[in-house]
């Protein structure tokens, strides 16, 4: 009797030393259904220890033989898992070449748990434990062009300054952190603002963004500015937004909006490019006319001179 509650109890202590050595991933895979030649798509694995009071490394090995040059263990073959630190990142990187064949394809990614160098020299003893990352990727030959709004930001801005006849709106910077669901660079085609008073009931201006938005790379999340004018002046609004996908909107909300009068913050409003159409062409053609007469002289010496010779 005595002998078979030594072993229960033998068995109950190694079961829990071997929760609490536990070794967990997150995801436990590397999935993406739409890629596309010559695109790269970034996938962070999470590498979890039950009990992080021992140093070990994680070694891992990628069994898949269609695409084993595709995939990289940014980190490399070997991931350190320090002492301390219950959660490690890995990050798996699949980079699809340009005569990919369009059809699905599978693998694993192998990972065990060894003891690092130090605890090997010392003789510790380490239990070793292991996981496995499942890979299902598919190669598309179509375009996906998606995106997902994760977060925006809006500062204070200055009102914009009139010089001369011309007037440089105020900027407005509104900041977008866009989450790439497509397979192609993109960003959002449009940014559109409604102003209202601080009320929310008088519509007074309504103003779409200028310039060019950067693009965010397939499968990436980034923050993006988009610059928008208001010729309104200093005061609070309430600003109500729009963020488009080709015709589709993506996320409209409403946001408190507070223009600063001129100087008060060290910050650039718009330049040229946020003139009113008038207002460049008043710029724009007395140029284009003296150019013009410029050319026109100069043709007309040139003629002369041909005459005389």
């Amino acid at each position: 009797m005595k002998k078979v509650i030594s072993i229960c109890l033998l068995f109950f202590v190694l079961s829990t030393e071997i929760v609490r050595a536990g070794f967990g991933i997150t995801p436990p895979y590397v999935r993406n259904t739409s890629l596309t030649r010559n695109s790269t798509y970034e996938q962070q694995i999470l590498l979890v220890r039950g009990n992080p009071d021992v140093p070990q490394k994680a070694q891992i090995s990628v069994d898949a033989p269609e695409i084993m040059d595709w995939i990289q263990i940014v980190e490399g073959e070997s991931v350190p898992l320090p002492r301390g630190v219950q959660k490690v990142p890995m990050t798996v990187r699949v980079t699809v070449p340009d005569d990919a064949e369009f059809k699905d394809y599978k693998g694993v990614i192998r990972i065990k748990t060894v003891p690092d160098d130090d605890q090997v020299a010392a003789g510790a003893v380490s239990i070793s434990l292991g996981a496995q990352v499942d890979i299902g990727l598919t190669v598309i030959d179509r375009e996906i062009k998606d995106f997902r709004v994760r977060k925006i930001g809006l500062s204070d801005l200055n009102e914009g300054k009139k010089l001369g006849w011309l007037y440089f709106p105020g900027k407005i910077n509104f900041t977008m952190l866009i989450e790439n669901t497509g397979n192609v660079d993109i960003s959002p085609s449009r940014v559109a603002f409604r102003i209202f008073d601080f009320a929310g009931n008088v519509l007074l201006e309504e103003t779409d963004h200028k310039g060019r938005i950067t693009e965010i790379a397939p499968y990436a999340t980034e923050e993006v500015l988009a610059e928008i004018p208001t010729r309104l002046p200093a005061g609070n609004y309430i600003a109500r937004y729009s963020i488009y996908n080709g015709d589709e909107v993506k996320q409209e909300g409403e946001v408190s909006l507070s223009i600063l009068p001129y100087g008060t913050l060290q910050q650039a409003g718009f330049g040229f490019s946020g003139l009113s159409v008038p207002h460049k062409i008043s710029i724009l053609l007395p140029i284009f006319a003296l150019l013009i007469l410029v050319l026109y002289f100069i043709y007309n010496r040139r003629l002369s001179r041909r005459q005389v010779g």
